[in-house]
């Protein structure tokens, strides 16, 4: 749930730019908060784990909310059983089509493991470096497939106000890049990740996953967690050299309109 938790800390902020305005549901079990979901345009629906009882009411919801604001949802993504489940429900309730878009796998830090160490130095990315950093969101989310936000330079500006951008430094040039999202619950997700191509295969991420990681720590973060594309065998191996472990199945399914 950090996402979910992250995201309604970014609205809360100001630091989210929704091109409409975002929604939020959740379910109960004898008044106990049990699971929940989240929807800021121009991204999709995004989904804890649910109970299957829960699926066709929430389903049912957003497509309500959907015609309210005149916005179409793109599609779902969170936790594999969940999302699936959202998406085999909008299929029957919409007779609308669904594609799986991408497959993510959520790691967790189980001990930290020191890397060897490239050439240069981490630093925390200054004003200065905010065109830089803006190009490589850029370049992450072209290359991720993922949703690029409407206001990017008042969300990088808002990374670097608030010590949360990292660059690795060789010989003054930056070659990589590293940030955290804030703590909620005690967990640090640390994210976006981003080299660029010809900078990368020399170690440079993976030192700086293991600093940014170190100083969440440090600071008082219970664990940390990122987001990894299933399908990057080379991404999935650096994380857990510096000690991530696998934890479960996300999926970002999108729907045909």
């Amino acid at each position: 749930r950090n996402v979910l938790r992250t995201v309604i800390e970014a609205v809360r902020a100001g630091a989210a730019t929704p091109t409409a305005p975002p929604s939020f549901w959740w379910a109960t079990d004898s008044g106990r908060v049990v699971g929940a979901a989240s929807w800021t345009p121009p991204h999709g629906l995004l989904v804890s784990d649910l109970g299957p009882e829960t699926i066709a009411p929430l389903v049912d919801s957003v497509r309500r909310r959907g015609r309210e604001i005149d916005v179409s949802v793109p599609g779902v993504n969170g936790p594999g059983k969940t999302a699936r489940l959202v998406a085999a429900t909008w299929e029957r309730l919409v007779g609308a089509a669904t594609t799986l878009h991408m497959v993510e796998i959520l790691h967790q830090l189980d001990a930290l493991i020191e890397p060897p160490s490239p050439r240069g130095r981490w630093r925390l990315a200054e004003a200065t470096d905010a065109g830089l950093v803006e190009r490589w969101f850029v370049a992450f989310a072209d290359e991720a497939g993922v949703v690029h936000v409407p206001d990017r330079a008042r969300l990088v500006a808002h990374v670097i106000d608030t010590g949360r951008c990292f660059l690795w430094d060789e010989g003054g040039t930056p070659v990589s890049m590293v940030c955290r999202n804030i703590s909620v619950a005690g967990v640090v997700r640390i994210g976006p990740v981003y080299t660029p191509p010809e900078f990368r295969m020399r170690g440079y991420g993976r030192r700086l996953t293991y600093e940014v990681t170190r100083q969440a720590l440090a600071e008082g973060a219970i664990t940390t967690v990122l987001y990894t594309d299933a399908g990057n065998p080379t991404s999935n191996s650096i994380y857990r050299q510096v000690g991530y472990h696998p934890l479960e199945e996300h999926v970002q399914i999108s729907f045909e309109h």
